[in-house]
């Protein structure tokens, strides 16, 4: 699926010099918010934080955590059914997959310095041949990373930590061994080499400590420059009207009788032009991005965040009404 949607941002938002394209990867930021609501898994963050239960991994993904406690992360590469049987060995604290050289290293970063009990990444299952993420981290320990937070001598598409600051990329260097054994699928052997690393588990260092902090809190300056603090800015502002986008608006509903969400498209000069029905918001918004319909990406992102409420609702029996919080059916 990632690699059909990636294959179709290519197409729909052009690329740059370099044949990249980073509109795309900021569609997947927002499309990757969007699953975290309808998944409510930020939600569940907070509420463990304030149950004093802890808030670690600190951002959201295809995971499994094993004991917060030990030392080693296992990146699977693109082999999901790797997963949890590795997550259950002993010493592992997490377990996960990461498809792309942007955004899952970008996620592997955060988690892993935001806990500075683990030691060491093992790399293994299969590589993607069209973003080759496992190359791209064997990159970012070898080579490090420009002063743009581009990884040096990364093959695949757009391998800039853009989320990242330089002095978090650099502590996550410092902090974990990568162990590369790409390509490795085997779990008895690679649960042989988690009893290795076990073994060689070392008392947790103060590296990592001053990182504990959630991503969309403060972050070091962009520039990587310790002596400057990140600007805070306010949440808020005017919204566009619906139909600054050029090439229309959308209003959106539902279909209870047969539990679809409707999206309809208007032009900008109200004429009625479109009308699709689903149950999933990514689908649907990637949808709408295959047919031309959106030109701007803040209205992506507006249209992802809307049919994620709508799906929402539609899951969870709740009243939708359009730009309104979701509430209870019965009020």
């Amino acid at each position: 699926m990632m690699r059909r949607a990636m294959g179709l941002m290519r197409r729909l938002l052009p690329g740059d010099a370099r044949g990249e394209n980073a509109p795309a990867v900021a569609v997947f930021r927002g499309l990757g918010a969007a699953a975290d609501l309808i998944a409510g898994r930020s939600l569940r963050r907070r509420i463990r934080g304030a149950l004093g239960l802890g808030t670690w991994p600190v951002v959201s993904g295809t995971y499994a955590v094993g004991d917060p406690t030990a030392t080693i992360a296992i990146c699977c590469l693109t082999s999901d059914d790797l997963i949890r049987p590795l997550a259950r060995l002993p010493g592992v604290a997490i377990a996960g997959r990461v498809q792309t050289p942007n955004l899952g290293i970008e996620k592997i970063v955060w988690n892993v310095t935001a806990n500075p009990s683990i030691r060491f990444l093992l790399l293994c299952g299969k590589e993607s041949a069209i973003f080759h993420p496992g190359q791209a981290l064997e990159s970012l320990f070898q080579n490090g990373v420009t002063a743009s937070r581009r990884i040096v001598a990364a093959v695949g598409h757009l391998p800039v930590l853009s989320q990242v600051s330089l002095a978090r990329i650099e502590a996550f260097r410092r902090q974990v061994e990568l162990v590369d054994r790409i390509g490795e699928t085997d779990l008895t052997r690679l649960a042989g080499e988690v009893r290795v690393l076990a073994a060689r588990a070392v008392e947790p260092s103060e590296v990592g400590d001053n990182h504990r902090d959630d991503p969309s809190a403060s972050e070091e300056h962009p520039g990587g420059s310790e002596s400057h603090a990140i600007a805070v800015i306010r949440p808020g502002g005017k919204r566009e009207p619906l139909a600054y986008d050029p090439k229309g608006f959308f209003v959106i509903d539902l279909d209870r009788g047969r539990r679809e969400i409707i999206c309809r498209h208007f032009l900008p000069d109200n004429a009625p032009a479109h009308e699709m029905r689903g149950r999933s918001a990514e689908t649907m918004l990637l949808g709408l991005l295959r047919e031309g319909l959106i030109s701007q990406l803040s209205h992506a992102g507006y249209l992802g965040a809307e049919l994620a409420k709508a799906e929402t609702a539609l899951r969870l029996g709740l009243h939708y009404e359009q730009d309104r919080p979701l509430r209870s059916s019965g009020n």
